[in-house]
């Protein structure tokens, strides 16, 4: 190999070199803003979580207190059907 050949061969090794450390930078720098990313989106599905938590913890408290509401109403509606019966049977 001539004296030329390995300075051209030196020169391609240097510049391949160069091209994969800002490869390799430019790879750093997308790694550091995917983290930033998942981070953020992390953040943001926590908050999702505790908001429907919260929602269905509230729905469950609103179905109960319907649940006795309900119930209210069939005693009521068993009281009055109870006291028509007696008030047909009566022959009123």
């Amino acid at each position: 190999m001539t004296g030329e050949e390995m300075e051209r061969a030196i020169e391609f090794l240097l510049k391949n070199q160069a091209d994969l450390s800002e490869r390799m930078d430019r790879t750093d720098a997308q790694i550091a803003e995917t983290n930033r990313i998942i981070q953020l989106n992390a953040g943001t599905v926590t908050t999702f979580i505790q908001t429907v938590t919260r929602s269905l913890e509230s729905q469950g408290e609103i179905n109960a207190a319907l649940r006795a509401a309900d119930a209210r109403t069939d005693a009521r509606l068993n009281k009055l059907i109870e006291l028509l019966e007696q008030h047909i049977i009566a022959g009123h």
